[in-house]
């Protein structure tokens, strides 16, 4: 207390020194706060220091974790990419070896062909001119087996190319006696639909001109046309039966003769291995008969009566085509006979005024 100026006097009494003291001590009690709020705040900057710290070394621990990351994000990419390079060089030296083994494969083909093409070549071109007689004497007056197998090569050619060329020349007859058959199906088709058209016209206009004589003198004329018509589309539809029924006769014709040829080719090619086999004896035991010429392929004893048949099927054929010709132009004729019967119906009804007037085409 010793700070504190105490006046003396009168006027000054204890309640005034009780004052005083009490505001020194509220004094020092706020000093003693302030210096407690002093020490609390201190702790707390110290606790925010210690976090902010730990913060910063969370925070460079994390970076250092995502740099390791990506590290091994870009080592991996890296090996991949090595992977996918390695692979690819695979892929194309698997590639090259494939194409260097077509390419070796080709070119043994080709030398195959090379080869087969000079022994083709090697044989005389003076050959194909020769008759097939011919052949089969070089055949069996040859001494030794390379002049055999020449003559028997250029004997199957023949025989194959003279096979090839009949099977072409029936397999076109066929296909045309064929599409005949067809048109002639249609045309009947087509005549037998003209016909129902003429039958209905037939009837209307024979009820509308019920009560005329003269109309049913013509209904009488037009029924006969239509009748024959109707024959002879009977007719044509039976001729196209037994024109199908031809053809069938022809087709097996035709396999019993490629069997028959099939057959000859294979007795002929085991004649000619057995004279391979034993040349002498064949030219002094077993000498060759001789075979057909090629023209005796062409126009042999079997194949006469089918090139006949074909003939008389492509008149038969002509035949039917005139007569469905004649027939679509008596249909036309008919349904000309039905439109001048309609119109004259027409008239005649104007004239009597007995029902209605029709529309006349």
């Amino acid at each position: 207390m010793s700070g504190w100026f105490l006046p003396s006097g009168p006027l000054f009494g204890l309640e005034h020194v009780v004052s005083l003291c009490a505001q020194a001590v509220s004094s020092a009690a706020g000093r003693l706060r302030g210096c407690s709020h002093c020490n609390v705040l201190q702790d707390r900057l110290a606790i925010r220091e210690k976090e902010l710290e730990n913060r910063v070394v969370d925070a460079e621990l994390m970076e250092s974790q995502l740099e390791a990351r990506v590290c091994e994000k870009a080592g991996a990419l890296v090996e991949e990419i090595y992977q996918a390079q390695r692979d690819r060089d695979q892929a194309v030296m698997a590639r090259l070896r494939l194409a260097n083994e077509e390419r070796d494969e080709a070119l043994l083909r080709a030398k195959h062909l090379q080869q087969a093409a000079s022994e083709l070549e090697n044989i005389n071109p003076e050959e194909n001119d020769v008759d097939l007689e011919e052949l089969l004497n070089r055949v069996n007056n040859a001494d030794s087996a390379l002049g055999i197998d020449r003559s028997g090569a250029v004997i199957v050619d023949r025989l194959q190319k003279a096979r090839e060329r009949r099977k072409k020349i029936i397999a076109e007859e066929m296909n045309a006696v064929i599409e005949e058959r067809d048109n002639a199906l249609a045309r009947c088709q087509r005549l037998e639909q003209d016909l129902v058209q003429a039958r209905e016209q037939s009837q209307t206009s024979a009820n509308n001109s019920r009560h005329l004589t003269a109309e049913n003198n013509q209904e009488l004329v037009l029924k006969e046309d239509v009748q024959a018509i109707r024959r002879e589309r009977d007719r044509a539809l039976e001729r196209s039966q037994q024109l199908e029924e031809e053809i069938q006769t022809l087709r097996t014709y035709t396999s019993l003769n490629q069997a028959q040829c099939e057959t000859a080719t294979s007795s002929r090619r085991g004649q000619t291995s057995s004279s391979l086999c034993s040349p002498s004896q064949t030219l002094h035991t077993k000498p060759l008969q001789p075979r057909e010429s090629p023209s005796g392929l062409a126009s042999s004893p079997q194949q006469q009566p089918l090139l006949a048949q074909l003939q008389r099927l492509a008149a038969e054929h002509q035949s039917t085509q005139a007569q469905l010709q004649q027939s679509q132009e008596a249909a036309r004729e008919a349904s000309d006979k039905v439109h001048k019967l309609e119109r004259l119906v027409e008239v005649l009804r104007k004239k009597v005024g007995t029902g209605s007037v029709r529309t006349v085409i």
